[in-house]
């Protein structure tokens, strides 16, 4: 459904706050209001703030320089974002037709850019985290102090709650772009995702027989 159109309050909507308070205000705002210059911003911004936050228990320290993985990541995280936000934009704006939405391609895909806010709000802790103690980030495994035991449990707490937070502002944008119910952008996002498990579990199990014969 479409929200009421406030222009003068719309104006004053911060997208990196209010998203967490207001998802679809924040969805329709950035879908009447911003301009493509901030959605391709958030995209190659939160590309590169997801690349960083996957390092997390990768164990690739001390094989390689953590200033070295961080270049890395500002390198091939704008490709990443670019190409993340399309697949699933793509996915999202088919699948969304079938349930009757009516958003444009556009439109989604600028709800989808709001996607990366909450990753991105964490990746200097994150970035701080991995300057300070690499060993424990890069191994969950490795602690040193009570204090590391705490920095890890508090982490994983954050993970959830982003994790959880990025599926509302996904349900609630998909509602604004294809103007329809939660319920229905909950299942446009869903059935897909579900799909992509099963064949991924299929091609597992699929290997897994494969090579055990062998």
């Amino acid at each position: 459904m479409n929200l009421p159109q406030d222009h003068h309050h719309e104006y004053e909507i911060q997208p990196f706050f209010s998203i967490w308070w207001h998802p679809k205000r924040t969805a329709q705002y950035l879908i009447n209001q911003k301009k493509w210059s901030f959605t391709i911003f958030l995209i190659l911004l939160g590309g590169i703030a997801s690349s960083i936050v996957c390092l997390e228990g990768t164990k690739l320290y001390p094989f390689y320089a953590t200033w070295l993985l961080l270049m890395a990541c500002i390198l091939s995280g704008p490709f990443i974002g670019i190409f993340t936000v399309l697949i699933s934009t793509v996915i999202t704006w088919l699948v969304g037709k079938i349930f009757g939405g009516k958003g444009s391609f556009e439109d989604i895909l600028r709800v989808k850019s709001a996607l990366f806010i909450p990753t991105i709000a964490i990746t200097p802790f994150m970035i701080v985290w991995m300057a300070n103690s690499p060993q424990t980030f890069f191994d969950t495994n490795y602690v040193t102090s009570n204090v590391m035991i705490g920095i890890s449990a508090i982490s994983f707490l954050i993970a959830i709650i982003i994790s959880v937070w990025t599926f509302i502002i996904n349900v609630a944008g998909v509602a604004v772009a294809h103007r329809f119910s939660n319920w229905k952008a909950f299942f446009t996002i869903f059935i897909p995702t579900f799909l992509l498990l099963i064949v991924c579990l299929a091609f597992g199990v699929l290997f897994f027989i494969t090579f055990s014969t062998i």
